[in-house]
Protein backbone atom coordinates (compact mmCIF):
# COMPACT_ATOMS: atom_id res chain seq x y z
CA UNK A 1 0.00 0.00 0.00
CA UNK A 2 1.12 3.52 -0.34
CA UNK A 3 2.43 5.96 2.32
CA UNK A 4 -0.42 8.25 1.71
CA UNK A 5 -2.89 5.66 1.84
CA UNK A 6 -1.60 4.58 5.05
CA UNK A 7 -1.19 8.07 6.01
CA UNK A 8 -5.03 8.71 5.53
CA UNK A 9 -5.67 5.82 7.90
CA UNK A 10 -3.79 7.57 10.56
CA UNK A 11 -5.67 10.68 9.96
CA UNK A 12 -8.73 9.27 10.15
CA UNK A 13 -7.95 7.75 13.40
CA UNK A 14 -6.62 10.77 15.06
CA UNK A 15 -9.40 13.03 13.55
CA UNK A 16 -12.48 10.02 15.36
CA UNK A 17 -10.33 10.98 18.95
CA UNK A 18 -13.29 12.27 21.18
CA UNK A 19 -13.57 15.79 20.95
CA UNK A 20 -12.41 16.29 24.87
CA UNK A 21 -9.49 14.87 24.27
CA UNK A 22 -8.15 16.56 21.27
CA UNK A 23 -6.63 19.09 23.02
CA UNK A 24 -4.46 16.98 25.02
CA UNK A 25 -3.25 15.80 21.29
CA UNK A 26 -2.22 19.54 20.05
CA UNK A 27 1.39 19.39 21.65
CA UNK A 28 1.91 15.57 20.16
CA UNK A 29 3.95 15.04 17.13
CA UNK A 30 2.09 11.92 15.03
CA UNK A 31 4.67 9.99 12.66
CA UNK A 32 4.53 7.41 10.62
CA UNK A 33 7.91 5.11 9.45
CA UNK A 34 8.49 2.09 7.37
CA UNK A 35 9.19 -0.33 10.18
CA UNK A 36 10.62 -0.25 13.70
CA UNK A 37 13.06 -3.48 13.06
CA UNK A 38 11.59 -4.89 16.19
CA UNK A 39 7.79 -5.51 14.76
CA UNK A 40 6.17 -3.18 16.99
CA UNK A 41 3.00 -1.43 16.09
CA UNK A 42 3.56 2.29 17.59
CA UNK A 43 6.11 3.79 19.72
CA UNK A 44 5.53 6.72 22.52
CA UNK A 45 8.46 8.76 23.25
CA UNK A 46 7.33 11.38 25.69
CA UNK A 47 7.07 12.72 29.03
CA UNK A 48 2.90 12.36 29.41
CA UNK A 49 0.05 15.38 29.50
CA UNK A 50 0.85 15.11 33.18
CA UNK A 51 4.37 15.97 33.34
CA UNK A 52 5.56 19.81 34.29
CA UNK A 53 7.62 19.69 31.14
CA UNK A 54 6.29 21.58 27.77
CA UNK A 55 8.64 19.54 25.39
CA UNK A 56 6.20 18.04 22.67
CA UNK A 57 5.41 14.05 22.72
CA UNK A 58 6.09 11.72 19.85
CA UNK A 59 3.90 9.06 18.52
CA UNK A 60 5.51 7.13 16.10
CA UNK A 61 3.43 4.15 13.92
CA UNK A 62 4.76 1.57 11.67
CA UNK A 63 3.32 0.82 8.47
CA UNK A 64 4.80 -2.70 7.63
CA UNK A 65 4.02 -3.56 10.61
CA UNK A 66 0.55 -2.90 10.27
CA UNK A 67 0.41 -4.03 7.31
CA UNK A 68 2.06 -7.26 7.59
CA UNK A 69 -0.15 -8.45 10.14
CA UNK A 70 -3.68 -6.97 8.58
CA UNK A 71 -5.41 -9.24 6.15
CA UNK A 72 -7.76 -6.65 4.33
CA UNK A 73 -8.14 -2.78 4.41
CA UNK A 74 -10.15 -3.03 7.34
CA UNK A 75 -8.26 -5.07 9.54
CA UNK A 76 -5.54 -2.50 8.93
CA UNK A 77 -7.77 0.76 10.03
CA UNK A 78 -8.96 -0.87 13.10
CA UNK A 79 -5.13 -1.82 14.14
CA UNK A 80 -4.38 2.11 13.34
CA UNK A 81 -7.13 3.18 15.60
CA UNK A 82 -6.11 0.37 18.13
CA UNK A 83 -2.37 1.26 18.05
CA UNK A 84 -2.94 4.91 18.49
CA UNK A 85 -5.07 4.71 21.43
CA UNK A 86 -2.94 2.39 23.22
CA UNK A 87 0.18 5.08 22.39
CA UNK A 88 -2.31 7.81 23.39
CA UNK A 89 -2.81 5.50 26.92
CA UNK A 90 0.63 5.91 27.23
CA UNK A 91 0.54 9.84 26.73
CA UNK A 92 -1.64 10.36 30.01
CA UNK A 93 1.20 7.99 32.05
CA UNK A 94 -0.92 4.85 31.54
CA UNK A 95 1.14 2.02 32.22
CA UNK A 96 0.75 -1.23 29.83
CA UNK A 97 -1.87 -3.48 32.82
CA UNK A 98 -4.23 -0.27 32.21
CA UNK A 99 -4.33 -0.12 28.53
CA UNK A 100 -7.10 -1.47 26.56
CA UNK A 101 -4.94 -2.54 23.84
Amino acid sequence: MSRERFEAAVMQAIEAIPAEFQPYLEDIHFVVADDSGLRLFGLYEGAGALAETYLPARITLFKDTHEHFADSWQELETQVRRTLEHEIGHHFEMGEHELPH
